[in-house]
C-alpha cells in the first residue's frame, strides 16, 4: 500500500522539530570550563516591618557554572565597626541567571553603611 504524500510531509515535520528540539536541548548544557561561579549580590530595595527592616537582595551568577546553598552574608557598619550582621543560605543560583532573598536586621540599614556579599556556595 502506497503512503500518501501528505503522511510523509508531516512524517519529514516532526522529524525535523525534533532534531530542532535535540539541539536546542545540547546548546543548553553547560560547557565546563572550570571556572567558578560568579556571584554578585546588590540590594534591591528596604522594607521596615514589626520584626525589624528587611534588605531584599538580587544575586546574579554571571558565569557558566552553577552554585547550590549559596551563603550571603549582610552587614551593618557604623564608623569602621560591625553593629549587626545577617545571613541567609540560598538554595540555588542557577547559571547566567539572578536569584532573590532577604536579609533581617533590627536595625535600619539607612544609619549606618550595608554591605552584601557571597560568602561561600556548594557545587551541586
Amino acid at each position: 500500500m502506497r503512503r500518501p504524500l501528505l503522511e510523509w510531509i508531516c512524517a519529514a515535520i516532526g522529524a525535523a522539530l525534533v532534531a530542532a528540539t535535540l539541539v536546542t536541548v545540547a546548546l543548553q548544557i553547560p560547557r565546563e570550563d572550570g571556572a567558578p561561579p560568579l556571584l554578585r549580590v546588590r540590594a534591591t530595595d528596604v522594607v521596615a516591618g514589626e520584626e525589624g527592616h528587611l534588605v531584599r537582595f538580587t544575586v546574579t551568577n554571571a558565569s557558566q557554572a552553577t552554585a547550590a546553598a549559596v551563603d550571603i552574608e549582610g552587614r551593618l557598619s557604623e564608623d569602621g565597626q560591625v553593629v549587626e550582621t545577617s545571613r541567609v543560605t540560598l538554595d540555588y543560583a542557577p547559571r547566567g541567571s539572578a536569584a532573590r532573598g532577604g536579609l533581617w536586621f533590627t536595625r535600619d540599614p539607612a544609619c549606618c553603611s550595608l554591605s552584601l556579599r557571597a560568602t561561600g556556595y556548594q557545587e551541586p
